[in-house]
């Protein structure tokens, strides 16, 4: 039916703008109803459709639902790469490595050139073999159905006798709070009033000659917590003056233009520092990716980065004892343009959706092309740009590491 196959056409073409803007939900929906109205089911573009929703259920951090579509995906065409790329990612974040790292031998299969799918089974397999199922606690006896028993107050006989066997603090005097209640009341008819100039006499004073427990008395006479660290001497000639100085201006003057390793004037000794440089790698990113260009063998054309859209992220250099780290995480969709000889005009994009420096020169790639590309174009296009061996994608990925390196002149 003509008529649904343009409804799936509309349906995934908003679906790809709500995941362009993360937005998970939206897409989830979309690609649902494209999967119900598909009039082709079991077919490659039905496994799209599934792959794509188990992308976007996973995005969500639905990952049952997102294996069981990576599964339907599988089902539906068993060619479908992606579909079994899916499927390990959903497992992994299950803890079913076995079964990820058996969907990524699968993928591999189909794209034996895939250095993203050889890292994944890599560490699938070592994620399977280190982990451990994780033991069933017993349950914790309750008291009213409100949590854990409190174990019984200590009796302040027993208190006194553990704290004389381990030489921890002991009220020996008279004045405990129940001593000083009772000789509160005992007098209260015959103890004068203190006399007004007393009034202000601090709580210091008031402790005086009473051997409270849990407070200790200091080597100037001051009563303080028993836990309190009182140092010596020795250990304050150790340390030295720690006492907040004023820069005086003569030495503010000779300061350095920049501290040993690339970190700020006032960064001498080499402590955490961090530069916003988001603006700058926006701009140096796009110059280097568009235009990147690839000739076609046999002088069958040629395919280039038209324009570079959707680039959303941050990239900033930090500075910590003197040592500068390059960071950035970047998501952009790059739309090629190609004139493919006795064929003609073809376009699409590739969708980076992870560019950091821990990819090492190995991204996830998402490749479309548009619906108005002749059917005749997709070996080449498979070829050349799909692939991730030879063609665009590698021209795309030197590019990446050119910017890389000129980050790292410029900072």
């Amino acid at each position: 039916d003509p008529s649904k196959e343009r409804l799936v056409e509309e349906l995934k073409s908003r679906a790809k703008v709500s995941v362009g803007q993360k937005n998970w939900p939206e897409a989830e929906a979309l690609y649902t109803k494209a999967i119900d109205v598909n009039p082709a089911p079991g077919t490659t573009a039905a496994a799209a459709l599934y792959g794509n929703r188990s992308m976007a259920r996973f995005s969500m951090g639905s990952f049952a639902p997102a294996l069981e579509d990576a599964n339907a995906a599988v089902a539906a065409d068993v060619s479908y790469a992606k579909g079994f790329y899916r499927k390990g990612q959903a497992c992994s974040k299950l803890n079913r490595f076995s079964e990820a790292a058996t969907a990524y031998t699968s993928a591999l299969a189909l794209e034996p050139d895939s250095k993203l799918f050889k890292k994944l089974q890599k560490k699938a397999e070592e994620d399977a073999a280190n982990y451990t199922e994780p033991a069933d606690e017993p349950p914790v006896a309750s008291v009213g159905g409100r949590g854990p028993p409190s174990a019984p107050m200590e009796s302040d006989a027993d208190f006194r006798a553990r704290m004389a066997a381990t030489g921890g603090p002991v009220a020996t005097g008279p004045m405990t709070a129940q001593a000083r209640k009772k000789e509160a009341s005992a007098g209260a008819a015959a103890a004068p009033r203190a006399k007004a100039a007393d009034a202000d006499e601090d709580e210091e004073d008031d402790l005086k000659g009473v051997n409270l427990r849990g407070y200790k008395k200091t080597s100037d006479g001051r009563t303080t917590s028993f836990f309190n660290n009182e140092l010596d001497e020795k250990a304050k000639a150790l340390i030295g003056d720690i006492t907040p100085q004023a820069i005086k201006p003569s030495e503010a003057a000779a300061a350095p233009a920049g501290a040993a390793g690339g970190g700020s004037a006032w960064n001498s000794a080499g402590t955490f520092e961090a530069k916003n440089k988001t603006e700058w790698a926006s701009e140096k990113l796009e110059q280097m990716l568009v235009g990147v260009e690839v000739s076609l063998p046999e002088g069958m054309g040629a395919i280039k980065v038209h324009a570079l859209k959707d680039l959303t992220g941050d990239a900033e250099v930090t500075t910590m004892r003197n040592k500068k780290k390059y960071l950035f995480d970047f998501e952009f969709t790059l739309e090629w343009r190609g004139e493919i000889k006795d064929i003609g005009p073809c376009k699409g994009t590739l969708k980076y959706p992870d560019v950091t420096p821990d990819c090492d020169g190995e991204y996830d790639v998402l490749f479309e092309v548009d619906k108005h590309t002749p059917p005749a174009a997709r070996g080449v296009l498979d070829a050349y740009v799909r692939s991730g061996g030879q063609g665009l994608q590698p021209a795309v990925t030197a590019a990446i590491g050119a910017f890389i390196e000129a980050y790292k002149v410029e900072f």
